[in-house]
């Protein structure tokens, strides 16, 4: 009989990660079951017909934080009080989470030992810790408080620190553990395969531009920004709370494609990206080793690949919010090897997936440590893609479920194997497995 998981063991994890750390400052495991039911319990609601999103950071009012306009931070968050703190209940959290976008501000949360748990003001300046967790910058921003706890859909709470994730209780099942296959494992290794395209462009960019440059330096940065594009898709598909499915394969075959279209702007962006940060990168260590005057005309090129840089992030950006717009029609978003989107709405006529499907825990599976599993137990979406996947070796199918839950397939060894609670966002020392 699987075991049903409850707030009280999302705080029994979060006590026990933190408890040495903020020795002191961290509420006891009754008092945090009793923070994040309020948080479980207010998930449930909606208010104007919307569902609930908010992010509650526990902070101390009384610590002191330096003023940003005094130390020329000025992107630095900053909390500003109300009149008077308000008490933290269902009710007022519900409330409030309308005033407290996830992008732009969070709910500075702390403890009074003889009021309870109180709503002391808001957070400024969310969105730069969003955006480098969302893939979107690589500046790492200093975060609020000790923790922080965010609704993040019915019944779905994550706690994090420091930028690690450490527990989402999805409705009734407790994940503590997030496996990176875009960075280990075989997922990674089938990646570095389909971008062997990319790798042979950028190499030809530097052989014109910077033939003293060897491309092995920059395959990493290649790589990352591929697993990075592939996370921000996913990101944003589950902003949407449709559900979704897309599949990298090395033609349509099989397929019936409602929607066919070749875009190509991914690719290309991707690569103006990956081109500019290179060159960024090449003329500032050509200027910080210098021993001489520089020239001009050094700066000039710098500040002028500065501009592209900025305009080809803005360009995949936009990208990638165009392609993770199409999963909102029901069917599968399709990419050849080289991220060409061929369409979207794509269905497969016969779904008869393999008797079997293997569920790994870790990154790099092994097969003893394997866990089988019948294709019946999931819903057409999956077995769908189960079907394909199992057919056509050297694809890669990824599900989003409606709650944001996101599980990868592809066959190896004439096996199907399956990875969940796969990680996308930026979050360090995750607790995963590899």
């Amino acid at each position: 009989m699987p075991k049903y998981h409850h707030p009280s063991d999302l705080a029994k994890l979060v006590h026990n990660s933190l408890k040495v750390k903020l020795n002191g400052f961290l509420p006891n495991q009754e008092l945090l079951q009793e923070l994040f039911e309020y948080l479980y319990y207010a998930s449930m609601q909606s208010e104007e017909g919307e569902l609930i999103q908010v992010t509650i950071t526990y902070y101390n009012p009384d610590d002191t934080v330096p003023d940003p306009e005094e130390e020329e931070t000025f992107d630095h968050w900053k909390l500003t009080k109300f009149k008077e703190p308000i008490d933290l209940n269902v009710k007022n959290l519900v409330k409030l989470s309308k005033a407290a976008d996830p992008w732009s501000t969070s709910l500075a949360v702390y403890y009074d030992k003889l009021n309870g748990f109180l709503i002391y003001g808001l957070i400024d300046q969310a969105v730069h810790n969003q955006s480098f967790i969302n893939h979107e910058i690589d500046t790492r921003p200093e975060q609020a408080g000790y923790f922080q706890a965010a609704i993040l859909g019915i019944g779905i709470i994550s706690v994090t620190a420091e930028y690690r994730l450490i527990g989402v209780l999805r409705h009734n099942i407790l994940v503590a553990n997030f496996v990176d296959v875009w960075k280990y494992g075989q997922i990674s290794l089938l990646l570095k395969e389909k971008a062997k395209s990319f790798v042979s462009n950028v190499e030809q960019f530097l052989s014109k531009n910077f033939p003293d440059e060897d491309i092995e330096d920059y395959e990493e940065t290649i790589h990352n920004v591929w697993r990075d594009t592939i996370s921000r898709i996913l990101i944003q598909i589950k902003k949407y709370n449709h559900g979704g499915a897309i599949l990298i394969t090395k033609n349509d075959l099989g397929l019936d494609i409602k929607y066919s279209i070749s875009y190509l702007r991914l690719r290309g962006a991707m690569l103006r990206f990956v081109k500019t940060n290179i060159a960024v990168k090449i003329y500032a260590t050509s200027i910080s080793s210098s021993k001489g005057s520089i020239s001009k005309s050094l700066y000039e090129d710098m500040r002028t690949v500065e501009f592209k840089q900025r305009e080809a992030n803005n360009e995949l950006k936009g990208a990638i919010r165009f392609i993770a717009s199409q999963s909102c029609v029901d069917g599968s978003i399709v990419f050849n090897n080289e991220l060409k989107t061929l369409g979207f709405g794509a269905v497969i006529d016969k779904v008869l997936p393999p008797k079997e499907v293997f569920l790994s825990n870790k990154s790099t599976f092994k097969h003893l440590g394997l866990i089988t599993k019948n294709p019946k137990e999931f819903g057409t979406r999956h077995r769908s893609m189960m079907t394909y996947c199992s057919q056509h070796p050297g694809s890669i199918g990824i599900v989003i479920s409606q709650d944001g839950e996101i599980r990868v397939m592809s066959q190896f060894e004439d096996k199907l194997i399956m990875w969940d609670n796969v990680k996308t966002q930026k979050y360090f020392r995750v607790a995963a497995t590899i």
